[in-house]
């Protein structure tokens, strides 16, 4: 078995810093500068979509697209750089692209403000959990397979975007498509980055964008004040909030520990749910432990050694703030892409989320019947009380699993 890397989690704060930063020279190398630039070139292609997606949705004017960007980049950064050189292993940081997901509808339903509140809502409940110590439980108290069948719910629009934005321009859908499933069967690190290339050099080609003239200047965040209603409670607040522990702190922190590395969970998830709290009135959509990118940085691909692989996720702390000083370019690019583009890019960034939720919602065969009626729900649209679908989808989940915990516990007797 091998020997758990618990880098310095055992030492004092200030201890552990002066640590790691006199050793960041000696633990520097290629492979693993790489990966860390890899993993804010990934963020900036897929997860991006999803975000300008919602965006659209919301109709959101460039300054918020922008200071939203600005936030989730920022907090990522801060994330990943200062909790890597407190504990000496690779944390990487991320934003859910599961959670901005959620407002490609959620915008349409509710005022950018409500959002907002969702937010502030959100990261008190990360917060809580993380000073209480009580992630475990709380992950019990709802059953797992019900919350990956919500997740897929909510999700399946942008997988089937993929195909509906494919018949708009087949030849830049079907190369995309290609070079996705080739990566994944060849197993390379970010197929989705190679799809995305093939897709750009084909609308090129097409003459079907117009690259803008980019402007360089520092994107100034812009304030927004937070309000709150119970709908946007239900249909915003929670979901984010399980959705985060559920598809990336939870992941995140299996990650870690599969590459034997001693996981700090519950300060990962304060000091995620603390970033996320002062981000938010900017747009911050919720930071929190990377579960898609994670494994670019924190494989030994990244470094053989264990003990100085932290190296890795310093870089990725330090090019997501800068990334996040010049959001606007972002901004400027994806603006000038064709919608189709756009769409097939997040879809594919999903599909591997997608399929990984209806596989854990459908998995065990006690929990079949409520994850499905949870999927269907959710697809649905449903809406009462201005609370939205995934809250209704996860109550009628619950309700039809105790339903049939009941029937089963009255027929064994």
């Amino acid at each position: 078995m091998s020997e758990v890397e618990s880098g310095t989690t055992d030492l004092p704060l200030f201890k552990a810093l002066a640590h790691n930063l006199r050793n960041l020279p000696k633990a520097a190398s290629w492979t693993a500068l790489l990966s860390g630039f890899l993993v804010v070139f990934v963020s900036t292609t897929g997860p991006i979509a999803i975000l300008y997606q919602a965006a659209a949705a919301g109709k959101l004017p460039i300054e918020l697209t922008n200071s939203w960007l600005f936030a989730v980049f920022l907090g990522s950064g801060l994330f990943g750089l200062l909790l890597t050189l407190r504990f000496g292993i690779p944390i990487i940081g991320s934003w859910a692209s599961t959670t901005t997901a959620l407002l490609v509808t959620g915008l349409v339903d509710h005022p950018f403000s409500e959002v907002i509140g969702a937010y502030f809502g959100a990261s008190i409940l990360l917060m809580i959990v993380g000073y209480t110590g009580i992630f475990n439980k709380l992950m019990q108290s709802i059953p797992h397979a019900i919350i990956m069948a919500m997740l897929a719910g909510v999700l399946l629009t942008f997988g089937t975007r993929i195909f509906t934005s494919t018949r708009i321009n087949p030849l830049m859908g079907l190369l995309m498509l290609a070079v996705f499933f080739l990566g994944r069967t060849l197993k390379w690190r970010a197929p989705v980055l190679a799809s995305f290339a093939v897709g750009l050099i084909t609308v090129i080609a097409q003459s079907k964008i117009d690259v803008p003239p980019l402007d360089f200047e520092v994107v100034t965040p812009v304030w927004t004040n937070p309000t709150f209603s119970l709908g946007s409670l239900f249909t915003l607040t929670i979901p984010i909030f399980l959705v985060v522990m559920t598809t990336q702190n939870a992941p995140g922190i299996a990650l870690l520990k599969a590459v034997h590395y001693k996981a700090p969970v519950n300060q990962i998830v304060h000091f995620g749910g603390t970033l996320s709290l002062l981000g938010a009135g900017f747009g911050g959509a919720g930071v929190n432990l990377s579960a898609m990118t994670a494994t670019i940085a924190i494989s030994p691909d990244s470094d053989p050694n264990p003990k100085t692989r932290y190296f890795a996720g310093v870089v990725s702390g330090v090019a997501y703030c800068v990334a996040a000083l010049f959001a606007g370019i972002f901004s400027a690019l994806f603006g000038a892409f064709p919608v189709e583009l756009t769409a097939i890019l997040a879809g594919l960034a999903l599909l591997p989320v997608i399929t990984a939720a209806l596989t854990d919602a459908l998995e065990e065969k006690d929990f079949r019947d409520s994850a499905v009626v949870t999927f269907l729900v959710t697809i649905s649209g449903v809406s009462g009380w201005g609370i939205g679908s995934p809250f209704w989808g996860l109550i009628a989940g619950i309700a039809v699993h105790k339903f049939s915990a009941i029937r089963a516990s009255r027929q064994s007797r």
